[in-house]
């Protein structure tokens, strides 16, 4: 999954000016390693040297953290803790698909035709339907997860609707 700083940018932005305060801004790709330095209570400028970039399953695993609101690792996490931490990993694998997706629609590859990116996309879709039905028991516990549910649902739903429209073509 890409993330775009942009939106971090603009939002870091508004809070300082909010704040009065004069921060030193982000880089242009340091947006999300400061707010995550920020949540984590560590700061670059303390002398300490700077952690390498985490491998992407360790990323997905702090963003979920993120989400999930406890930064800290808790030694014991209850059923439904582990079940909304493996769903967050499963919808992080789902945006990866959609990734590819994005990359397959813009850029065909050679011998690639529209009917292998729609089959990915119901492969997208089903992935978002075994979500939804895996994670029935904990809905309503976490609304940062329930936003991204709906998202990925009305994403995969507005796709296949301009698929079957015909807006894309060979």
């Amino acid at each position: 999954m890409k993330i775009n700083t942009e939106q971090l940018d603009a939002l870091l932005r508004q809070q300082d000016q909010a704040a009065g305060a004069v921060h030193k801004q982000p880089g242009k790709g340091g947006g999300f390693a400061a707010a995550l330095a920020e949540q984590l209570g560590t700061s670059s400028g303390s002398g300490a040297p700077a952690a390498a970039p985490l491998p992407p399953g360790a990323q997905a695993g702090l963003i979920s953290q993120m989400l999930l609101g406890n930064v800290e690792e808790t030694p014991a996490l209850s059923p439904d803790e582990d079940l909304l931490r493996e769903a967050f990993n499963q919808a992080s694998g789902t945006l990866d698909l959609w990734d590819s997706y994005v990359d397959a629609l813009g850029k065909p590859a050679a011998g690639e035709s529209l009917r292998e990116v729609y089959s990915l996309l119901q492969g997208i879709d089903g992935k978002v339907a075994e979500l939804k039905q895996g994670t029935a028991g904990v809905r309503g516990q976490n609304p940062g997860f329930d936003s991204l549910l709906n998202e990925l649902e009305i994403m995969t739903a507005t796709e296949k609707f301009k698929f079957n429209r015909g807006d894309y073509n060979a």
